[in-house]
């Protein structure tokens, strides 16, 4: 194991607020052996590498340096942000009347849309309510 991923796996339990002994326990090993592992005295196998994945909410990829994202984040805060993808809120457009809706300004992913472009996306919104009304 590089040194990279040793402190990777002692950095991520660190920020988990978890002790050695704790990690260890989890894992079902001996506290020394977590240890090794961690200083890369011992090699990680595919399940104790699962294992201390799961333990420390990371990716395998992330835990080796095979990445630099720790996906298993990436996707709980997803996940957090829109736990059912199939649902869908109200938002606080839903009590503008759609004809008025060219009075505000219209922003997409972080694009000012044109007049041109707020009238088609009105377009499309009225056609898709009609639509609906059926």
């Amino acid at each position: 194991m590089r040194k990279q991923e040793e402190s990777r796996i002692r950095k991520l339990r660190k920020e988990r607020k978890l002790s050695g002994i704790k990690v260890a326990q989890r894992m079902g090993i001996t506290p020394q052996y977590y240890y090794d592992i961690e200083k890369g005295e011992r090699r990680l196998t595919a399940e104790l590498a699962s294992s201390l994945a799961d333990v420390l909410n990371t990716t395998v990829d992330y835990l080796i340096g095979k990445t630099e994202v720790n996906l298993y984040e990436v996707n709980k805060l997803k996940n957090e942000e829109d736990p059912d993808p199939g649902k869908h809120e109200e938002s606080e457009l839903a009590e503008i009347p759609i004809e008025r809706l060219n009075n505000y300004k219209l922003v997409y992913k972080g694009h000012t849309l044109s007049k041109e472009e707020a009238d088609d996306i009105i377009e499309l919104l009225e056609a898709a309510l009609k639509r609906w009304k059926k």
